[in-house]
């Protein structure tokens, strides 16, 4: 059995290790695990067929691929050519879009931030405007990048109301050239306990969750600084995550949580290519083997 396990060349060279993990725990299960860079794929369409060739070469179609790279299009490309993607291009598509994410998931019956969708040629116009303190992300955006908080102005005869998350700010020229030509989600800064939750899943199977912290009561990535540690999903926690695994048909993905002032848990997004740095620091699961039991499990049915 042979897989692909498609990323960026740059995203490739920063995850050799994990890389090398796939390969290895790939030949304990039989599966020849090949690495290929985005960069040298071509596909589109040829003589009224859909085609695939890389480095110029025309390929043999593997058992299945592992997409660790963001590129909707690819992947349904390589479904077209009746190979099956892991995670799929639907949630890919979903996922990958913070604004459809939060489309998908408003009829679950659970807490969502409220949102606005801001079209890129309005952000500038909507900061002019701001009137509590705001987080702007652009709905494309992946391990916390292009995330910024605006502040309103405050009168220089007051004293500073945000003067705990001044720090944290970002200037709208700032915001608009990083954010580039993309679309924005606009959203109320929740304080809160300056936490979140990322609950690792496969398939429809919760196979961990990691609690968190922000070391700048912002951001609370692991990339970016922010202190982890395992934690234990209480039964209605449970019951919140599982309306979302119902209603979706996952591969591998990350669901995150912002936590509320009462500790309740509020939906953030759900990371399509997602990090393992957490999980294998906080935890001995062996995620990799995980995931490939469930292709091949998957691919037997």
């Amino acid at each position: 059995m042979t897989g692909w396990l498609i990323y960026g060349k740059k995203d490739a060279e920063k995850n050799k290790g994990y890389i090398d993990f796939y390969m290895t725990e790939g030949k304990i299960l039989g599966i020849d695990i090949v690495l290929l860079h985005r960069e040298k794929i071509e596909v589109g369409i040829k003589n009224d067929s859909w085609f695939i060739r890389y480095d110029g070469k025309d390929c043999t179609k593997p058992d299945f691929v592992i997409v660790r790279t963001i590129y909707p299009l690819l992947s349904k490309q390589l479904e077209g050519l009746s190979i099956p993607v892991f995670n799929s291009s639907e949630i890919a598509r979903i996922c990958n879009n913070k604004a459809i994410t939060y489309q998908s998931v408003a009829n679950l019956s659970i807490p969502i931030i409220d949102t606005t969708f801001v079209e890129n040629a309005a952000v500038s116009q909507k900061l002019k405007v701001i009137i509590e303190p705001t987080v702007i992300k652009t709905v494309s955006g992946h391990g916390g990048s292009q995330v910024y908080l605006s502040l309103p102005k405050c009168s220089s005869a007051l004293p500073d109301p945000y003067k705990e998350i001044r720090s944290s700010e970002t200037t709208k020229e700032e915001i608009l050239a990083g954010i580039g030509y993309e679309d924005c989600v606009m959203q109320p800064f929740i304080s809160g306990r300056h936490q979140d939750l990322r609950v690792y899943v496969i398939g429809k199977e919760i196979i961990a969750a990691i609690l968190r912290t922000s070391n700048d009561g912002f951001r609370a990535n692991f990339s970016l600084g922010g202190n982890v540690r395992e934690y234990e999903l209480s039964e209605d926690e449970l019951i919140t995550i599982r309306k979302i695994i119902k209603h979706f048909d996952f591969g591998m993905v990350g669901i995150d949580f912002l936590i509320g002032d009462k500790g309740e848990l509020i939906f953030n997004e759900i990371e399509d290519v997602v990090g393992a740095r957490m999980l294998y620091h906080c935890t001995d699961i062996n995620l990799v083997k995980k995931y490939l039991l469930f292709i091949m499990d998957n691919l037997s049915n």
